[in-house]
């Protein structure tokens, strides 16, 4: 079936909604600091050497997180994903955890191991803490996209090169030039979200691009010199992202199914015992020590230091919960619609494109431009409101819900529509009967991705959140700079706790909606 256009109401008011609310400020930021603020040559004027120095060295930090994620990322999928080595199910989650944990917890964390084993934390407190705790958090987004990838391998093309070759040959001469598209999503994709990353260097004490930023703008009071700077990162990410677009915006990731050909699974020969050390050597690093040493850290001080925080944090637990709540909502209504314009319209991929270039953009600097454009009594109710934090949400995280449903939505075969057209059936009633049913574990997941990603959000909530309310990110990342190590510990710990015990409330939650999912699938 051909793309036409559409002109369904919903969608129309979505994404219109969308460019409006979302994409508008960012181009309104970029035309004040070449035309409007003062003039272009005297904003100019306001950079130096030194700060083009801390761009380079931030562009290097992040290239190198990227390369060891990609490159960890790679060889965890390779062993999770093709071979049958044992417990594998069982690192395919765990390994995830780091993903889906604030990355400002993990700082901390470390910083705490740190202290334990080594009396000294001056190591952890540079560029190679930034390293070892980005590296860690990104590694299973780089497992994630290659074990999509290898996942829809054509099994008979693995076979056919095993007939005549080895498994080395194998990964080298077939599997790696098959998922090369992967890789360099991995790549990109890291080193947007390391170069944009603010809350680990913050917390280290490490100055790189985005706190520069960030001091300009919230200590200085320098929004011109902060609006360029936030300029050049905006134009390095939208150059990186069109340079690979074709690769990046229709990447197999984020996917809750795979209509491949069949996915091989091999026996590990030699590097057996070297695949097992691997496995368990990388959980270890990753979760079971800085997240045990977060633990002993927390009661170091017995239960006064927990019950502190625990008082401390109470007030923002409601706010924040509730934010993210509804950000989830509208992140999956933007994704879902985004997902359904690009399967269906002439328009989707730029669409698509869009929602990508917003899921790069650096925390801060968006916040910088929203707060640039609802900074007018036109706005005052979204400026003065949570309506702002609601749309730097929608901004940042729909990308996300759009590739989760639209790789859903790719998997549903055009026969299912085009029968249901053939009985009379209205293309409401097709929605709501062939189209939602069959995508409900996608959006489910969306839903619970999107909620705590928000409920984590640093960058975006320590720009927009409205005076006299409280935010649980915001709440710690302030009292970290002066507050005891223990009490920083127990406010981290805490949090992890909350956040793990809504991911296991969803995942139990979520059964339901796989076992109707699975069986709508066997139906058909």
């Amino acid at each position: 079936m051909g793309r036409k256009l559409i002109r369904h109401p919903l969608y129309v008011l979505t994404m219109t909604a969308f460019v409006f609310f979302v994409v508008t400020p960012l181009i309104y930021t970029l035309a004040k600091t070449f035309f409007v603020e003062d003039s272009f040559i005297n904003n100019v004027r306001l950079l130096d050497k030194e700060l083009f120095f801390l761009l380079a060295k931030s562009i290097i930090l992040a290239s190198v997180i990227a390369l060891f994620s990609t490159i960890t990322g790679t060889g965890l999928a390779l062993l999770l994903y093709k071979t049958n080595i044992r417990f594998r199910s069982f690192f395919k989650i765990a390994l995830l955890l780091p993903l889906f944990i604030p990355p400002y917890i993990l700082a901390v964390a470390w910083k705490d191991a740190f202290f334990v084993f080594f009396n000294d934390t001056s190591l952890i407190s540079s560029y190679f803490g930034v390293i070892l705790v980005l590296t860690t958090v990104f590694t299973p987004l780089s497992m994630l996209i290659t074990g999509s990838a290898l996942s829809n391998i054509d099994s008979q093309l693995e076979d056919a090169c095993l007939l005549i070759s080895d498994y080395r040959s194998l990964i080298f001469k077939i599997i790696l030039p098959l998922i090369r598209p992967a890789i360099i999503t991995s790549f990109v994709l890291v080193f947007l979200f390391s170069i944009s990353e603010f809350s680990v260097p913050a917390f280290l004490g490490v100055n790189v691009f985005t706190t520069e930023i960030f001091t300009q703008f919230s200590a200085f009071y320098n929004h011109s010199l902060a609006m360029l700077q936030s300029t050049l990162l905006i134009l390095i990410c939208i150059l990186l992202l069109f340079s690979e677009k074709r690769y990046i915006a229709d990447a197999p990731f984020l996917s809750m199914g795979s209509k491949g050909a069949g996915n091989s699974c091999y026996d590990m020969k030699k590097g057996k015992i070297l695949g097992l050390l691997f496995l368990p050597g990388w959980f270890s690093l990753s979760v079971l020590v800085p997240f045990t040493t977060l633990f002993v850290q927390s009661f170091a001080d017995g239960t006064t230091r927990f019950i502190q925080a625990f008082e401390l944090l109470v007030p923002a637990f409601v706010t924040s919960i509730g934010l993210a709540f509804a950000g989830a909502v509208l992140i999956v209504l933007t994704g879902f619609s985004a997902a359904y314009y690009q399967s269906h319209s002439r328009q989707g991929k730029v669409i698509n494109f869009l929602l990508l270039i917003m899921f790069a953009i650096p925390s801060t600097v968006y916040g910088i431009s929203l707060i640039q454009f609802y900074n007018h009594p036109v706005f005052r109710f979204i400026y003065s409101s949570y309506a702002i934090l609601l749309i730097g949400y929608t901004g940042k995280f729909s990308f996300i819900a759009a590739k989760l449903t639209g790789n859903a939505i790719k998997q549903i075969p055009n026969s299912f529509d085009e029968a249901a057209q053939i009985a009379g059936i209205s293309s409401s009633m097709r929605k709501r009967k062939i189209l939602i049913p069959l995508i409900m574990q996608s959006l489910f997941a969306a839903f619970v991705i999107s909620f705590i990603f928000s409920l984590g959000e640093l960058g975006t909530s320590i720009m927009l959140y409205p005076p006299g309310t409280e935010m649980m990110p915001v709440k710690v990342f302030t009292i970290m700079a002066n507050a005891p190590q223990s009490l920083v510990s127990a406010m981290t710990m805490i949090v992890l706790s909350i956040t793990l015990l809504i991911i296991t409330a969803f995942y139990f939650m979520m059964k339901p909606f796989t076992k109707k999912y699975r069986y709508a699938l066997h139906k058909t």
